[in-house]
Order: C-alpha cells, then structure tokens, then sequence
C-alpha cells in the first residue's frame, strides 16, 4: 500500500513527501525478506535524489536489518521456518550406507546445535541415594541431608 501511494506523490511531484512515505514504510520491511520493496526505494533515489539521501536510505536499511536482527519474535519466527524446512532437507537422498551415516551424524550435529542453550538434562533414569553432603552427577540442585 505504502509503495502504491509512494508512486502517486512522486506522479504528482511531491518527492519529499514519497521519500517520507518510503522511511515510514521502511520499519515494516526487513531488508532480507523484501528485498522489492527496498530496490524500488534504491531505484527511486538514484532518479530523484542524491548522494545525502541515497546515504540516509543506505543509513535506514542498516538499522532496520539491524532491529529484525535483534527483534527475538523474528528470531523465533526464522528458527520455527528452519525446523520446518530440515525435515524436508533430510528426505532427499539417501543412497548409500556411507551417505546415510554421513547425513546421520549431521542430524545429530544440528539437533545438538538447536539445543537451548543452558538447558541441563535431568539424568535418563532412577538413581539411588547418595551420602549425606554428596552430590549427584548431572543435575544442578545438590542434596544434603542433616
């Protein structure tokens, strides 16, 4: 909507008022996933504008990518499209033995690699009673009796 109404300011002769509508525009545009949007911007300010404002466009895009670097519902929403995709990723061939311990070992690098950072896992399976100020491997909380 925004580029519709960019394009009539500009028909119209109003460039300063395009050139508004492309930076208010800009903050919903990450430079990655609509890469359109930000060559229609380039294109439009090597025809009308200068090296100022063809700078502050490149000035605008660097923190734009910036925020969607740091913003983390974006990151959630990539890393939620990666996991989707690897699945499919995987599927494809699996021809030899060698091949498949190869794409098995790489599985097991990624899973690890999508792992939370921090998370400690509990230990697998029942454990017996430990001395009184002993603690136990593999968790964190220790026990200590009286």
């Amino acid at each position: 909507m925004c580029l519709k109404f960019a394009e009539m300011e500009r028909r119209l002769g109003e460039i300063d008022r395009a050139r508004a509508i492309y930076g208010h525009a800009s903050q919903f545009c990450d430079p990655r996933t609509n890469a359109s949007f930000w060559q229609k911007w380039e294109s439009f300010e090597v025809q009308h504008g200068n090296e100022d404002t063809f700078k502050e466009m490149l000035r605008i895009k660097r923190s734009v990518q910036a925020q969607y670097n740091t913003d983390v519902n974006f990151i959630a929403s990539q890393a939620i499209a990666r996991s989707q995709q690897q699945p499919q990723d995987g599927e494809e061939g699996q021809g030899g033995d060698e091949n498949a311990d190869h794409i098995d070992a790489m599985a097991a690098i990624e899973r690890q690699a999508r792992a939370p950072v921090g998370f400690v896992a509990a230990s697998s399976g029942p454990e017996r009673r430990q001395s009184s100020s002993a603690c136990r491997r593999g968790t964190i909380i220790c026990t200590r009796q009286s």
